[in-house]
């Protein structure tokens, strides 16, 4: 049993939810509330952790960057940094060589994926590699190791390291020692290392017999993976809705932690597992923008290319002492939850908080103490600001996972991403001055489109007075009909030439949804050619937003 931030004892169970193929779930629960969740999907293949043998096809003196071909759609994205010693041109003899000066294109190199790709940003990779197991981490071409900045206390910090040099790994193996080992006897790390060792030399050998680019090894699946990094002696109960899982995951206890194997149990309720415990609510909150607090304030959570904002606000929350106070009570709270979104969310990179404003220095430094301690057992390395003198903090915090909606949502077919579209009065005058335009510069004859039902009645209604004119004084007979099935930025404009010499019939795309690789466009267009007025030129128009 363990405490949250607020003094109070928590049990805390993790679940299981693997009897959909196409998505397995992991979450943590603490007292009913939703600590740690992950989600696997199917259609998204996880690569984070997976080692390659991989080989450079571009170094970029500008950057101090090498792009690596590891097999994957895009190049990953490899810094000068990241590039282990052992892969330097032997006659290199600068004290600060440059990435130009060491490697070179063509050489091949094993890579580990630190990041995933994202959006148009290629993975980030590292040739200093490391290989976790429960209790240790080996790092292969290392001779620094430590023991984890989790554990704070002097004294234990000693005996493990003490323990670490005792266990002698082979020569150029890095040791860090991780929490879960804490209480762990000498012969069980011994034990774990000896497998670890023997996964590198597995490794080791495949990089020699495959071929440039190819993957040699893959990371563990989501169950084992937070079995592995998250489970603890606190955890009350590991519940499994799916029996092959179950089994699998009970043969791990059994070599691996025999002490919990009792722990672990085989969920056969009537309800689904996460409804049980009442997550799926506290999941879907997980992909909206506001978040709401119990004392009627909220943060509002976007983010953006370059960074993630959070505005914190009052809402209804009042507080009995005064406008000071009131924004004391809602930023801690605020902050509190701040650190739990962060996890759930997986967001990283630059965050900025707009706090309430505070008159009172002592009020601004317990909010960012609370902030910090509520990140304490983050996995992800954080860094914290204090408040500057506009009510802000800054946040650097490592991405551990994709983003948890990449797996689960895709861009809109509406909006194509922007989370706006364009208002109806707006989108029909631009199809509205698209005829205008076209038929303005003569040889035009008739006008026929096929738009949204919304869009076609408002043409055909509020814009009537219009089409009547441009027709009389162009000689032109415009028709426009609503088709339920097309989208409110979607239309097809059909201009029918005077010309009776020719007949020619054009396709002209200018814009498809995002996603949309096929090249055709997303609305079909209809040829006519049996007509006697001559030749058509037809126009597709899928409206950018």
């Amino acid at each position: 049993m363990i405490t949250n931030f607020s003094g109070e004892s928590m049990s805390k169970n993790m679940l299981i939810n693997a009897v959909h193929s196409e998505e397995s779930r992991v979450a943590i629960v603490g007292n009913g509330i939703l600590e740690e969740l992950g989600i696997e999907t199917a259609a998204a293949e996880r690569h984070k952790g997976n080692i390659y043998k991989a080989v450079v096809v571009r170094v970029e003196p500008s950057l101090q960057v090498a792009f690596v071909d590891y097999g994957e759609k895009k190049n990953g994205f490899l810094p000068f940094r990241e590039i282990h010693r052992s892969y330097y041109k032997k006659d290199v003899n600068k004290e600060h060589p440059r990435i130009q000066d060491v490697i070179e294109r063509g050489l091949e190199v094993l890579v580990q994926v630190v990041r995933e790709e994202h959006e148009q940003k290629g993975a980030y990779l590292t040739t200093l590699l490391s290989i976790p197991g429960r209790y240790l981490v080996i790092m292969p071409g290392s001779d620094s190791g430590g023991v984890s900045r989790k554990i704070e206390d002097e004294d234990q910090r000693k005996e493990y390291k003490k323990m670490l040099k005792e266990l002698n790994p082979a020569e150029g193996i890095g040791l860090i020692f991780r929490t879960a080992g804490l209480g762990m006897t000498k012969p069980v790390l011994s034990q774990e290392l000896k497998f670890l060792i023997k996964v590198w030399e597995q490794i080791l050998q495949r990089g020699t017999e495959q071929k440039a680019p190819s993957l040699i090894y893959r990371e563990s699946d989501l169950v084992s993976r937070t079995i592995r990094d998250y489970f603890s002696s606190d955890i009350q109960e590991l519940l499994i809705d799916h029996l092959d899982v179950y089994k699998k995951t009970l043969e791990f206890f059994e070599t691996v932690m025999p002490r919990y194997k009792n722990r672990v149990k085989f969920y056969q309720g009537s309800k689904p597992i996460f409804s049980k415990y009442n997550l799926e609510d506290q999941i879907e909150n997980i992909y909206e923008r506001k978040v709401n607090l119990k004392s009627g304030g909220s943060i509002v959570i976007e983010p953006t290319e370059s960074m993630v904002t959070i505005d914190v606000n009052s809402g209804k929350s009042m507080h009995a002492k005064g406008v000071e106070q009131t924004a004391f009570h809602t930023n801690m709270e605020a902050a509190e939850e701040i650190a739990r979104q962060l996890r759930l969310r997986d967001l990283g990179g630059l965050i900025v908080i707009d706090f309430i404003d505070m008159a009172n220095k002592k009020n601004q430094q317990e909010v960012v103490k609370k902030l910090k301690d509520s990140l304490k057992y983050d996995k992800a390395k954080t860094n914290v600001s204090s408040i500057s003198r506009f009510g802000l903090l800054e946040i650097s915090r490592q991405r551990i996972h994709a983003p948890v909606d990449e797996g689960t949502y895709v861009v809109c077919s509406h909006c194509e991403g922007k989370g706006r579209v364009r208002s109806k009065e707006s989108q029909a005058l631009i199809i509205l001055r698209k005829i205008q335009m076209r038929i303005a510069g003569g040889g035009v004859a008739a006008v026929e489109g096929e738009l949204s039902a919304d869009l076609a009645d408002f043409l055909l209604n509020r814009k009537r007075e219009d089409l009547m004119k441009m027709e009389k004084k162009h000689g032109v007979k415009i028709t426009l009909v609503g088709k339920p099935e097309l989208l409110h930025s979607q239309y097809h404009l059909e201009f029918v030439s005077r010309q009776e010499d020719s007949h020619e019939a054009q396709v002209n795309v200018d814009q498809r949804p995002q996603g949309d690789m096929s090249g055709e466009p997303r609305v079909p267009v209809k040829r006519k050619h049996n007509l006697s007025r001559g030749s058509r030129k037809f126009e597709v128009k899928p409206q950018s937003n």
